[in-house]
């Protein structure tokens, strides 16, 4: 039996949220734990981000294209239209990994130059003094030349410099007092070593500028470094004094113009330096994004398996419904053939007897011509041999006229069966009339007149 702390327990848990109550919440904690959704065996088809109706407009478009004639179609073209639904989906969702994989890549390629850059300045400025025990001092060389050409290699190093000169611009226009660290720095920034200046010119000028400004200010800070510097590095380094190489400066004026003259020049030169650099540099962040625009990661291949899968589906979806709509055509022409075709009918000029048609356009005046030149009596050998030319020219006219009209009469008789003729009765065949004398009757002013040349 409960307790009373325990039933005050249930009272109080009971107060608190016990998960979402209405449909929307419901709706909105089912997708909690959503990553891609690919494996699910019920894919919401709108996700809360996509807008309903532009679902629909996709799937009332394919409707619109495909047309569908029964519902079986109607299913294949909605499900078609959902497919390339989710592959737009996919694609959209590859294409957000893809600039999200860009601009880290990015920020980390600035955030590594950054940190070389913070690294290169702080061995730039850092004082190695003299080396008590081999193991003391920094492990790396200390050559501000390089320290300098290394920050001049990408953009952030270039600024970093250019900030530093700034620096140093206005500490000198501020006509504020130098301190040993300023000086170093100022000596620093060129790339060289304080100790070089009784030999170095320009260096050997700067500290007599700093000399004219205040007596002894660039003496006390040679001497300074001088005690601070290794005595290996370099050598005999002991033995130096100090000695002016190059004419001092006239005046304290003259002295801060012309440190202002230094730094105003590198101010100048870092800031041309810098807009090459950072051109060349817009070539490299390119071809850092086209590296990270393609990732060969187990991820992307499933998502890329995925798409693959889909593609498959809507292309096996759509020849699907083509086969369905090319078998309902071919059901529908099977079950309502074709009417017979009729033959065409004959033109009103056209004769029963093909001959006819022969005599009336005057084919026969050349036979006629040609038996009324055999019908001559003729005896004679040269006469005779007019015969047999004449009767070869017949028989050879014969031919050429009867091939038309016998193809013709048996294309007609295979159309049609005609009745048979009742013996005795008068043919209109023209040779059987040649071969038996009878003469052929002419359309009037159709007589031609045929020359024959008896020989």
């Amino acid at each position: 039996m409960s307790t009373t702390a325990q039933l005050q327990a249930n009272r109080a848990n009971a107060k608190k949220s016990c998960g979402p109550k209405t449909d929307e919440g419901k709706a909105r904690s089912r997708l909690n734990a959503l990553k891609h959704g690919m494996r699910a065996a019920t894919v919401n088809p709108v996700l809360p981000h996509e807008d309903p109706a532009e679902l629909e407009a996709k799937i009332r478009e394919w409707i619109d294209d495909y047309q569908p004639t029964n519902a079986v179609e109607r299913e294949l073209v909605v499900r078609a239209a959902r497919i390339s639904w989710t592959l737009d989906r996919a694609e959209r969702h590859e294409s957000a990994l893809l600039a999200r994989n860009v601009r880290r890549a990015m920020l980390r390629s600035k955030a590594k130059r950054t940190e070389k850059v913070c690294d290169y300045g702080r061995k730039l400025f850092y004082m190695a003094g003299k080396r008590l025990l081999p193991i003391s001092g920094p492990a790396w060389s200390d050559d501000p030349s390089a320290f300098v050409a290394r920050l001049e290699e990408s953009p952030e190093g270039v600024q970093w410099l250019l900030d530093r000169w700034v620096e140093m611009r206005c500490l000198i226009i501020s006509n504020e007092n130098w301190t040993f660290l300023d000086q170093f720095k100022f000596v620093r920034l060129l790339g060289k070593q304080p100790l070089a200046a009784i030999d170095d010119p320009e260096l050997n000028e700067i500290f007599l500028a700093w000399e004219t400004i205040e007596e002894q200010w660039g003496t006390r800070f040679w001497l300074q470094m001088q005690e601070m510097t290794p005595y290996e590095d370099p050598a005999f380094s002991a033995w130096r004094v100090w000695r002016e190489i190059v004419p001092r400066p006239e005046t304290p004026e003259a002295a801060v113009a012309f440190l202002l003259s230094i730094a105003e020049r590198e101010v100048e030169r870092l800031q041309d330096l810098l807009m090459d650099i950072e051109e060349i540099e817009g070539d490299d962040a390119v071809e850092l994004a086209e590296q990270a625009s393609f990732s060969a990661s187990d991820a992307f291949e499933r998502l890329r398996r995925f798409q693959t899968a889909r593609t498959r589906e809507l292309l096996r979806t759509i020849d699907l419904l083509a086969k369905l709509r090319a078998a309902s055509k071919k059901a529908t022409k099977e079950a309502n053939p074709p009417a017979p075709r009729k033959p065409a009918a004959r033109p009103s000029s056209y004769r029963s007897d093909p001959i006819e048609n022969l005599v009336a356009e005057g084919m026969t005046d050349f036979l006629a011509k040609l038996l009324e030149a055999g019908e001559r009596p003729s005896r004679t050998p040269q006469k005779r041999a007019n015969e047999a030319t004449v009767r070869e020219a017949e028989t050879c006219v014969l031919q050429q006229v009867q091939r038309p009209i016998v193809d013709s009469a048996e294309s007609e008789r295979s159309q049609s069966v005609a009745e048979p003729e009742p013996a005795g009765a008068p043919t209109s065949n023209v040779s059987g009339r040649i071969q038996r004398g009878e003469g052929v009757a002419l359309p009037p002013g159709r007589e031609q007149h045929v020359a024959i040349n008896p020989r």
